[in-house]
């Protein structure tokens, strides 16, 4: 497999040496070939129509760790020289940039102010947050801030989706929130919040979803 490059954008300045990088660096999705040998010529067509699609794709060098992948490309076969009744074929996998610690690890329940987060992994995580609490605050992880006004008994902030909801994922709530979604960095930071007056936070449930490069 090949890891994931961290892709920027670079230009040729007239008059000056080397090129200028710009824009926000990103880094591009991985690829796994896989080379799979079959004995049973029987079974291919399962095989073939049970490597289709997406999920979680795990290597036994690295069981800790598990990619969010899908196959998109034709499967090519050739049969096995020395045995003529088996076949070879090669997968592509086309995996995203960061692994998943696997088995996720358990929410983290904060219900205290300014608590301790401690992040497994090497690469920011894009964490779901339930909120349950109400009014106007603000939430605070590391150097970052979201703000949150008029929440009516909770909100969840799913860093993947781009999306606030309601608590029961029903509505959604974008236009009560403002700034970035989280993004937590690797490291040990703090969790805190800022209530205005009559605002309440009773809980906070991070699903912090761990990634490594």
């Amino acid at each position: 497999r090949t890891w994931a490059a961290l892709q920027v954008e670079r230009k040729k300045i007239p008059g000056r040496n080397g090129t200028l990088a710009y824009g926000k660096p990103y880094y591009a999705d991985a690829k796994a070939v896989l080379e799979c040998d079959v004995q049973d010529c029987g079974k291919l067509n399962d095989i073939a129509a049970w490597l289709t699609g997406n999920g979680l794709l795990r290597f036994s060098d690295a069981p800790n760790m598990a990619y969010d992948a899908s196959i998109e490309k034709e499967i090519q076969r050739k049969s096995i020289i020395q045995r003529m009744e088996g076949q070879r074929f090669s997968v592509t996998w086309t995996c995203s940039p960061f692994a998943r610690l696997y088995p996720e690890a358990a929410d983290i329940i904060l219900t205290q102010n300014n608590a301790l987060l401690e992040p497994e992994g090497n690469a920011p995580s894009q964490p779901r947050i339930k909120i349950e609490g109400s009014g106007d605050f603000s939430l605070t992880i590391g150097q970052q801030t979201m703000f949150f006004t008029g929440i009516d008994g909770g909100v969840v902030v799913d860093s993947e989706l781009q999306d606030a909801l309601s608590l029961d994922e029903a509505e959604l709530l974008n236009n009560h929130v403002a700034g970035q979604f989280f993004e937590i960095q690797p490291g040990d930071q703090y969790v805190s919040w800022v209530l205005e007056t009559g605002a309440q936070i009773t809980k906070i449930t991070i699903t912090p979803r761990w990634r490594c490069l």
